[in-house]
């Protein structure tokens, strides 16, 4: 009984640990590519608690507007593709390759190159996204800190189209990269000093206790 009275005592001055998760988030664009930009995220302050795990997320997007206009002396179908890799450095160190598609058919050349009547058209915007998740478990300390650290990015586009034996095209590609990073920490138990009452109905019960032991 002494025992378990002395666990209520220490419960009562220790707050349990909890559980927490605290996120940051940076992203660029839409611009046109080909682009290299930093992406800035805070570190995890360490006076929060312990930190467990980092999830990272990342990803982006693609959007390409094309003006095609077709020479053959039939009528073609021209594929427009929407395409552009996102190399993320850092920890990170992965590169993404983003696509969108679609398509127009056109007539025969109708004898003027303006990107439009029957021979022509504009196409989009042709849109892709795509988005990767990183968890890292251990080596965190980079993470752990009062400041702020930057992730590399660079938007190379590489759209096209294609799908008529004389095509002219003009590609006019942008690209967007984000991303979130998440903490997932153990907040640290916060120790209370026992009111005295609370104390004293402790050793009251301790006493009632002994004496109870006495008489038997």
């Amino acid at each position: 009984m002494q025992k378990q009275l002395l666990a209520l005592a220490l419960i009562a001055a220790t707050g349990g640990a909890q559980a927490e998760v605290i996120s940051f988030s940076d992203s660029y664009g839409l611009a046109v590519t080909n682009w290299t930009q930093n992406l800035t995220l805070s570190q995890f302050d360490g006076s929060l608690g312990t930190l467990n795990s980092v999830v990272i997320n990342y990803g982006g997007q693609v959007s390409s507007i094309f003006s095609i206009e077709s020479l053959d002396a039939a009528p073609a179908t021209v594929s427009a593709n929407a395409n552009a890799n996102l190399v993320f450095g850092g920890p990170i160190s992965n590169t993404l390759n983003i696509s969108g598609a679609s398509s127009q058919t056109v007539s025969a050349f109708d004898g003027s190159v303006d990107f439009g009547g029957t021979s022509g058209a504009i196409i989009g915007p042709v849109v892709g996204t795509d988005s990767a998740t990183l968890t890292l478990l251990s080596d965190l300390a980079a993470f752990i800190g009062t400041g702020t650290f930057d992730i590399a990015v660079a938007a190379n586009g590489t759209s096209n189209a294609s799908g008529a034996g004389n095509l002219i095209s003009q590609i006019n590609t942008q690209a967007l990269a984000e991303i979130t990073i998440t903490y997932d920490y153990t907040v640290r138990p916060t120790v209370t000093v026992p009111e005295p009452a609370s104390m004293a109905l402790v050793g009251l019960g301790m006493l009632g206790l002994a004496a109870v032991r006495r008489r038997k």
